[in-house]
């Protein structure tokens, strides 16, 4: 039988930090009161998208790859809206996926327990595309900048910390934070969330931006020491638009918003802090960059087909290549290459004459020839090496 496009139907994810009403405004379903964190689109077997009969997305798509690290989609598409702070977390490179796997395997450790890092033996460099105003906290900061902030805030907590950025640089400081060297009284951390409060309206817009951060971590997290370690990282806002990459080995935590993320199929999250889940702090020490760094913007390339204005978004990856495409009155065409999965993000579209609703996605097979029609904006992704032919 001739593949033939299908929608597809996203994992629902319901964790604590989840917002209760955006991905059901997005896609125009009821609220129901539970936090709505992540809607999957892809072939990850922590979150596997069907087909409408109940098909496992996984067992239709084109054979894997003889590179590919996964079975399925090499990439794994997720709608994801935080409205409190995620863990500070990294993601491993493909050797650090490998090994830890097969130790976490050697060691017996169930899939499904609490206590597993390691879901696959892949690695996990993901980019955020954001459709809402959005908030981060991405890798770590100016030394320079971070010793005058913490010398404003002038703490006993702050000014020890100032001292350390001083003498032993950013790295060390946040490992010794991370791996609680640095053990402060409750009271202590207390009085710095509380003097971050009466920096929130600094003239300075770095202590001002940086203070009001840690007040809302501090919201949420209020005597944890890793609270400490968010307020060393960089801070990221995002316009609709925008998108953010993320490398493995990069320390973040996504603090507010609505987005639409593309990423390696993979699951392996190496967490240390904020967060209920299982905390891995050696681990997080062997697998990341703990210098300072700057936020890594993937500025889109436009073209126009058909009255259409595709925005293409590829860092340094070969697991995804991302199109952003605003449809107009004339009809979007073009051929998939590879397996291809279109995400309607803003309107509802057509694809083929079929209805897609906004914060639904449908599955392109490798080979077939596809029409979006509708006002609407939709992401299309697919691999690096096979891009969508659009027909101009």
């Amino acid at each position: 039988m001739k593949p033939t496009i299908r929608q597809i139907n996203g994992f629902a994810k319901h964790y604590d930090w989840g917002d209760l009403r955006a991905i059901h405004k997005l896609r125009g379903t009821a609220i129901d009161g539970e936090p709505l964190a992540e809607i999957w689109f892809g072939t990850h077997r922590d979150g596997p998208s069907t087909l409408e009969d109940g098909t496992l997305l996984e067992d239709v798509v084109a054979p894997r790859r003889p590179e590919a690290r996964v079975d399925g989609l090499p990439y794994l598409v997720k709608l994801i809206a935080p409205a409190k702070p995620l863990s500070i977390q990294v993601h491993p490179s493909i050797a650090q996926a490998e090994a830890g796997f097969d130790l976490e395997n050697q060691l017996g450790i169930a899939m499904s327990a609490e206590n597993r890092t390691y879901k696959d033996r892949n690695h996990k460099p993901e980019m955020l595309l954001a459709l809402t105003p959005w908030r981060a906290l991405v890798g770590f900061a100016d030394t320079e900048r971070l010793v005058r902030f913490n010398e404003e805030l002038a703490t006993p907590l702050s000014l020890h910390i100032a001292q350390r950025l001083r003498e032993d640089g950013v790295a060390e400081t946040i490992r010794d934070t991370i791996a609680s060297g640095i053990k402060p009284a409750r009271k202590d951390v207390t009085a710095y969330l509380r003097r971050c409060g009466e920096l929130t309206e600094h003239p300075d817009p770095y202590i001002s931006k940086r203070a009001e951060m840690v007040v809302y971590v501090g919201t949420f997290f209020p005597t944890r020491t890793s609270l400490l370690v968010a307020a060393l990282m960089n801070i990221v806002e995002l316009d609709p638009g925008e998108a953010l990459f993320t490398p493995v080995g990069t320390v973040h935590c996504y603090l507010q918003g609505v987005g639409l993320e593309v990423m390696a199929s993979s699951s392996n999250t190496i967490r240390a802090g904020l967060t209920n889940k299982h905390i891995d702090v050696n681990g997080l020490l062997k697998t990341a960059r703990m210098e300072p760094t700057l936020p890594l913007f993937i500025e889109p390339e436009v073209s126009t087909v058909c009255e259409s204005q595709i925005r293409t978004y590829q860092p340094d990856v070969n697991d995804f290549h991302l199109e952003v495409a605003e449809v107009s009155d004339c009809p979007l065409r073009g051929r998939a290459l590879a397996d291809t999965l279109i995400v309607s993000i803003e309107g509802d579209a057509t694809v083929n004459g079929d209805p897609l609703r906004c914060g639904y996605a449908a599955w392109v097979p490798t080979g077939v020839d596809f029409e979006i029609t509708g006002a609407c904006q939709v992401a299309v992704v697919t691999v690096a090496d096979t891009p969508v032919s659009w027909t101009l």
